[in-house]
């Protein structure tokens, strides 16, 4: 009897000692589920909890439960949340003027994700980041993995160069840099509500709309669309960031395991995002639609011709040209 007790009451005591030590909750945006931003917080929870031995649990809020993009910004500043997933450029909304993130946002400013991955690692991003920390009293924990590039996809046009698309009604996110390049292609950016989108191609008040190729294939838009346009204009990342007080709580040994979990959910997220747009593509191709991969030159000389507009006015002058030497 004795025996059992003690068997007992070390099987309890071992139990609760499993329970976290610290528990940290981390929002995104973006809808649960195949998303990037889920799959990296889920895989960055997961490495904290093996790299900490269970020290620490990571409990991920997703689909915009603390609200948007802003409202995360502002309550992780706080400390009312303690952790954030997001796009690494969304940096700009909280860095002062120059908002250099904003260059994240100008098309064809990386060459491929290799280009984006040597930005991330060399000491100009790490400057550039700094301002972020110092604006949003947060701690950038690191580059967590690689998007999908970004593209567009047409109900019944076939195009290949930016004479294509002239006066081509498409639905563009209202990213000045995004419709600014659209124009400059000949295209005619038109503002839709997401939730309206599926209804505005399917009546024609929009010809096409601007979007990730994985995403396209997830929200199966490609059943009201013929085409998809490989442009590849955009390609970026995302990132973490950590209340500065959370963090400067945190043990070193919590610390440094926080910093090899995210570039372990790096590495997974890159080779998760490279096999879901292959399999994106062979997906959309067999579902009848024609994934096009134009000749990027003219595409890339028309909206670099944007730049200087931008250049030593929204960002840094002479930011463009560093970022565009890294590759």
């Amino acid at each position: 009897m004795g025996l059992m007790i003690f068997t007992l009451a070390w099987v309890a005591s071992s139990t609760m000692g499993l329970a976290a030590d610290i528990t940290l909750k981390l929002g995104h945006v973006a809808p649960t589920g195949q998303t990037t931003h889920d799959v990296a917080s889920r895989k960055l929870a997961e490495r904290v909890a093996a790299n900490t031995g269970g020290k620490v649990e990571v409990k991920v809020f997703g689909n915009s439960q603390f609200g948007n993009i802003p409202e995360h910004w502002a309550q992780i500043k706080t400390g009312a949340i303690d952790l954030f997933v997001e796009d690494v450029s969304s940096g700009f909304i909280v860095e002062a003027e120059p908002k250099n993130f904003l260059i994240m946002l100008s098309p064809y400013l990386f060459e491929s994700q290799e280009h984006v991955h040597k930005f991330f690692s060399a000491d100009l991003s790490k400057s550039m980041m700094s301002k972020v920390e110092k604006a949003g009293n947060v701690k950038f924990t690191g580059y967590l993995g690689d998007r999908t590039p970004r593209g567009f996809s047409t109900t019944n046009k076939r195009v290949t160069m930016p004479d294509d698309i002239k006066g081509l009604k498409l639905r563009v996110p209202e990213v000045p840099q995004f419709v600014a390049a659209y124009k400059a292609w000949g295209a005619n950016p038109t503002p839709v509500a997401a939730k309206d989108l599926y209804t505005a191609l399917k009546s024609g008040m929009v010809e096409g709309l601007d979007f990730e190729m994985t995403m396209l294939y997830s929200t199966k838009y490609y059943e009201i669309q013929k085409y998809y346009m490989a442009i590849n204009y955009m390609r970026s990342g995302m990132g973490c960031w950590i209340n500065a007080k959370k963090w400067e709580s945190l043990p070193q040994d919590v610390q440094a395991a926080f910093l090899k979990s995210t570039e372990e959910a790096a590495s997974f997220l890159n080779e998760f995002t490279a096999q879901d747009l292959l399999s994106a593509e062979k997906s959309l191709t067999k579902a009848g639609l024609e994934v096009v991969h134009p000749d990027l030159k003219t595409w890339k000389e028309v909206s670099e011709k944007e730049v200087p507009k931008n250049d030593g006015k929204v960002w840094e002058k002479g930011l463009y040209e560093k970022v565009k030497a890294l590759k």
